[in-house]
């Protein structure tokens, strides 16, 4: 386990998904928007050159699983999809410790910006084994 002083963070801001998600039958039949907001604390890059990909989280890698993800499937709960993301964060590479993740609806109810959920998992409390 990474002390808090030998973590960067690898954030991910605003990615705005259209999905099937939600319980009522109009939000089963449309697709509606999801914005995510991802912090992801992974091993510290101070000792790597820094100068190939592979020596840090691609946070473009992130963004196309959740992407593919927000795809796979027909979600009923915000929550769900939330640890799923978590879950897919510490699979994409083994440098994440941690998956701060925010998920809202922004179009659901008309007097207010967004609903939604804001999750914090660690690689060793995750609700998932990820044994190498």
């Amino acid at each position: 386990m990474h002390n808090s002083s030998s973590l960067d963070k690898v954030i991910i801001c605003d990615l705005e998904l259209q999905m099937s998600i939600g319980i009522h039958d109009h939000e089963r039949e449309n697709k509606q928007r999801v914005i995510i907001n991802l912090v992801l604390d992974v091993a510290s890059n101070s000792n790597a050159l820094l100068e190939d990909i592979s020596e840090v989280v691609s946070y473009e890698d992130v963004v196309n699983q959740v992407d593919i993800l927000a795809k796979e499937r027909h979600y009923n709960l915000v929550e769900r999809f939330a640890e799923d993301i978590a879950e897919l964060c510490f699979n994409v590479d083994d440098k994440v410790q941690a998956v701060d993740v925010r998920a809202e609806k922004p179009d659901i109810i008309e007097n207010i910006a967004a609903v939604g959920v804001h999750i914090f998992r660690t690689r060793h409390r995750c609700r998932f084994s990820f044994i190498k």
